[in-house]
């Protein structure tokens, strides 16, 4: 059996958790993913997983492997496309949509692509999370820019990751540096809520009672522009994504205070269903490109299935709770229920 396909599967487990996540992803029965994990283990000569209890994590010698299995599979990728002397000129039109957070890599993206094909008519539609979904399953769009979820299930759709975007605490840097303990920003400021409707801020609810911090509510939006908006002109505080290209890192009137414990992120990346996998193959190396992250990395266009209640993205659902103060939502990052 290919090692290159030995390592495809691992990696699917590795991020996945299971090798029932692996299984969904690599469209292979549970038996057979287990089969090619004890061929990779009997080839390393190593032990790869470990279980505790339900749950399945990397042994030493699995996490060591990882990153190496990884960068390997992408020099394999990048010596194929290497030996494709003559790469044939696209054509023909994509429709591709994207959350309003997500449109400005996306778009520089596809000026990108353009100006390489010039015969690639490209439309991009920017909506709500929920209807992106919906238009990628029905075929209206091509692909989508989203947040990873829990995904209808429907033949042929694929997920690919593409980044991460970090809950992190947001304050005007009237208010605090980075020293300034978190405890007092929720006792001394107003808080601004992003939407509980919505995944991202359903896990912010969550971290809020699991670290016993009671905000001092004053708005629930769910425009995090917005919200980062009102933190600029020191209306309040907030916990929300870390938005990639908008810098806020470096934005003088911000402050970003790192969570306690173990860190939470929401992921994102492109929803599909294959119909023109050539071309969003090219999109998404373009995008990895934006981010510095350099070609698609191998094994992750994987099929869409339950986005994996993970160590990197925090435990089960809660209960969503409601605010009088609740303002009117607008469509700029709803998403589906969490799972």
């Amino acid at each position: 059996m290919s090692t290159i396909r030995l390592l495809r599967t691992f990696i699917a487990a590795a991020h996945g958790g299971s090798f029932t996540s692996a299984a969904d992803r690599m469209a292979l029965t549970q038996a057979a993913v287990g089969q090619q994990m004890r061929a990779l283990e009997a080839e390393m000569n190593a032990r790869l997983f470990e279980k505790t209890g339900r749950s399945m994590v990397l042994s030493p010698a699995g996490r060591l492997l990882l990153p190496r299995a990884e960068q390997l599979l992408m020099q394999y990728e990048s010596m194929r496309g290497d030996l494709q002397q003559h790469p044939r000129q696209i054509a023909g039109a994509i429709r591709l949509g994207s959350l309003i957070t997500a449109v400005g890599l996306l778009s520089g993206t596809v000026a990108d692509l353009k100006l390489r094909h010039p015969g690639l008519e490209v439309v991009l539609r920017v909506r709500e999370q929920q209807q992106l979904v919906q238009d990628v399953v029905s075929g209206e769009l091509d692909a989508a820019v989203v947040v990873e979820n829990k995904w209808p299930e429907v033949k042929g759709l694929l997920w690919t990751p593409c980044y991460e975007e970090p809950l992190t605490v947001i304050a005007n840097s009237a208010i605090a540096d980075a020293d300034t303990p978190i405890a007092s920003l929720f006792s001394q400021h107003p808080f601004i809520r992003f939407d509980r409707r919505t995944q991202t801020g359903a896990r912010v609810d969550r971290l809020l009672r699991r670290l016993h911090l009671v905000p001092r509510e004053f708005l629930e939006l769910n425009s995090l522009m917005a919200i980062a908006e009102l933190v600029r002109g020191n209306v309040g505080f907030t916990i929300a994504p870390v938005l990639k290209n908008f810098d806020w890192e470096n934005d003088p009137a911000l402050t970003l205070l790192p969570l306690p414990g173990r860190p939470i992120a929401r992921r994102v990346g492109m929803l599909e269903k294959g119909r023109r996998s050539h071309v969003t193959r090219l999109v998404l190396e373009g995008m990895l490109a934006q981010l510095g992250r350099g070609r698609l990395r191998p094994g992750l266009r994987t099929r869409a299935v339950a986005a994996s209640s993970s160590r990197s993205h925090g435990g089960s659902a809660g209960k969503r709770s409601t605010r009088k103060s609740r303002i009117a939502r607008s469509a700029d990052d709803m998403c589906l229920r969490e799972v």
